[in-house]
């Protein structure tokens, strides 16, 4: 028995496939059909035949227009068909089918219907990152990869606010600029505004982390923000001055439950991705098909900080909060004949051993635990008995060798959080003493050998003063995660505009421009490739 379906009206030509591939098997009878798009590629088969290749939301579909077929006057159909061009947005009316060879095509009805032309010959391929970010509308009119990336983000940050929203979580939004940015070790965008005068300095915030304890402190016990924060440094592969998080804390939760939370979360979010990538964002490869497969399965793995250096380097730690700790790494540093790490400071030599001998292993998703409470100046800490090393209760998700997701038990004592803070300070000024004269200070600040200063923030204190219950705090780099489901390893691929760079050099790629009419005021030569006669 056969299913007989009518189908008719106006889609976007994504949902068109779709429904061609369901109805694969299927008698269907089709009712005029309209789409729109953008040309990509015209054919000329004969002088009553074209082909013309249209793109959509990332989605190409074939279109056969005949004159036998379009019920125009021949003037007419060679008079359309002589004036629209590559690039030119156009509507096609007409009934969907499959060629000979099985290809999902529009049979057009009627004669194509301009809707906006384009005054620029698209060019066959765009590499060149730079320009590429420069002309991001160019990439996307050309590459279908970033196009189908910027849909997976959409995809991605959606499923994480729905994930919060199921569970009862209240989104809320934090200020991006205020007196003091804290919440995270980097150095801040420095501006002024006029409800203050230029003479008081702001800061572009660094993390919404103190903001949202505030509101926890006030009641809201379950809360997320997904949005932007800034820091004023180097721009490479996996990091941007301005970046995407999603940070969340929930009242009476320990490290435990946030492992479990950050677990079930992204072993789903890597289920459903998979299920929607092949209809939605099919220009993104497969999972199973990559060379480096991660799986994101429970449990993950885990790797105790202290445990697993001590492995790696064949001896026992001194105890890290002891006065002579980082004089005593460096001994060891040096009888394994490992080079010494630029900054000396005891945080400074832990992030060096960690970026030797533990990252590496995080392959697979992997939590580092009890990490050093030097390191974590915002976590809660506690004494280990096993062997009595100060650590935090805290731990950091590794996926692919990169860091991906931090998970804290929150500091509630504001006496702790001062000297925590006080204490973090006189790190830095360790560096300065043992840098020198001849390598100031500002200069390892500037290479990112050392944190900035960070004034006590008395405000946050002061919240915490009125009473924050025992809270877990999670937070994740949004760009990192979309670099890592979308299979991209520049995080300029993953933002809309490819990161700082792309924004203040936009529009100055080599591009001709055009005045009403159609004359050059300005031009840049043009490459035989950009150049290419209509087929």
């Amino acid at each position: 028995m056969l299913n007989v379906v009518l189908v008719s009206g106006s889609f976007v030509i994504d949902t068109l496939i779709w429904r061609m591939r369901l109805l694969k098997r299927m008698r269907s009878i089709w009712l005029p059909f309209m789409g729109k798009g953008r040309i990509k590629t015209i054919r000329k088969s004969s002088s009553k035949l074209r082909f013309l290749d249209i793109v959509a939301d990332g989605f190409k579909i074939q279109v056969m227009s005949s004159f036998g077929r379009s019920g125009a006057e021949r003037a007419d159909f060679d008079s359309v068909h002589s004036k629209i061009k590559k690039g030119d947005i156009i509507a096609i009316t007409g009934l969907p089918g499959r060629t000979k060879a099985g290809e999902i095509s529009i049979y057009a009805t009627e004669l194509p219907k301009p809707l906006s032309p384009c005054l620029h010959v698209p060019p066959l391929e765009l590499e060149d990152v730079e320009k590429r970010f420069q002309s991001r509308h160019v990439d996307l009119m050309v590459n279908p990869l970033p196009l189908h990336v910027l849909k997976a983000r959409s995809f991605i940050i959606n499923w994480m606010r729905t994930y919060f929203l199921q569970r009862e979580f209240v989104e809320v939004s934090t200020p991006i600029l205020a007196e003091l940015s804290g919440g995270a070790a980097a150095k801040p965008f420095e501006t002024s505004s006029k409800v203050f005068g230029s003479d008081k300095k702001m800061q572009l915030r660094i993390a919404p982390e103190l903001w949202l304890k505030r509101l926890v402190v006030g009641g809201l016990h379950r809360i997320f923000e997904i949005g932007p924060s800034f820091r004023n440094e180097n721009a490479d592969a996996t990091h941007n001055p301005e970046f995407y998080t999603c940070e969340f804390y929930e009242a009476f939760t320990d490290i435990e439950g946030l492992k479990r939370t950050t677990t079930e979360m992204l072993v789903n979010l890597f289920s459903d991705f998979e299920k929607a990538r092949p209809q939605r964002f099919p220009n993104i490869e497969a999972y199973s098909s990559r060379n480096l497969t991660i799986e994101v399965k429970a449990p993950f793995n885990e790797i105790d900080f202290i445990g697993g250096i001590e492995d790696a380097l064949g001896c026992q730690l001194p105890i890290l909060d002891e006065s002579d700790a980082a004089e005593r790494l460096l001994e060891i540093i040096d009888d394994n004949e490992i080079g010494r790490p630029v900054n000396c400071t005891l945080p400074g030599i832990l992030d060096y051993l960690a970026s030797e001998y533990l990252e590496p292993e995080c392959i697979q998703p992997t939590f580092l635990t009890d990490i050093p409470a030097c390191l974590s100046p915002l976590s809660k800490t506690s004494r280990r008995e096993s062997d009595g090393q100060l650590v935090a209760h805290r731990a950091e998700l590794y996926v692919g060798g990169k860091e991906l997701a931090n998970l804290y038990e929150e500091e509630n004592s504001p006496f702790e959080q001062r000297r925590k803070f006080i204490e973090q300070n006189k790190f830095r000024a360790v560096a300065a003493l043992e840098a020198g004269e001849d390598l100031p200070i500002e200069i390892l600040e500037e290479a990112e050998q050392v944190l900035p200063e960070m004034p006590v923030d008395e405000s946050y204190i002061g919240a915490l003063e009125w009473g924050l219950p025992p809270t877990g705090g999670w937070g994740i780099g949004l760009d990192r995660l979309v670099m890592l489901l979308c299979n991209v390893q520049r995080i300029g691929d993953v933002m809309t505009f490819g990161g700082l760079r792309g924004t203040v050099l936009a529009g100055r790629g080599a591009h001709k421009r055009v005045e009403e009419g159609g004359k050059e005021f300005t031009a840049a030569a043009a490459t035989d490739k950009t150049r290419d006669s209509l087929e």
